[in-house]
């Protein structure tokens, strides 16, 4: 299958977007009926644990999925490490945690 370049653009006719030319086995485009945006502040959105998947349409709010954030080896190791001297220092001031 063959789909052509899809191009975005604004009321001055400044192009947005654009979403190349696709070949091979690829999904056909959905017809689109109606565009619309939203901007967000910056900031709104911390990308490194969370990713917009989608804008409600209706409150034109931004949905978010978390994140899963994987350690290196040496990151997990660091994160064992505080965890341990964390539950030293609790057991050695009576429970604080």
């Amino acid at each position: 299958m063959q789909i052509g370049n899809r191009i975005i653009f604004d009321q001055d006719g400044e192009i947005i977007f654009q979403s190349g030319e696709m070949q091979g086995d690829v999904l056909p485009r959905k017809e689109v009926s109606h565009l619309d945006y939203v901007d967000l502040d910056y900031g709104a959105v911390n990308f490194q644990t969370h990713r917009i998947s989608g804008i409600d349409v209706a409150t034109k709010q931004p949905i978010l999925e978390q994140l899963e954030v994987q350690l290196s080896p040496e990151q997990q190791r660091i994160k064992e490490l505080e965890d341990q001297l964390l539950l030293m220092a609790d057991a050695e001031s009576g429970g604080i945690l």
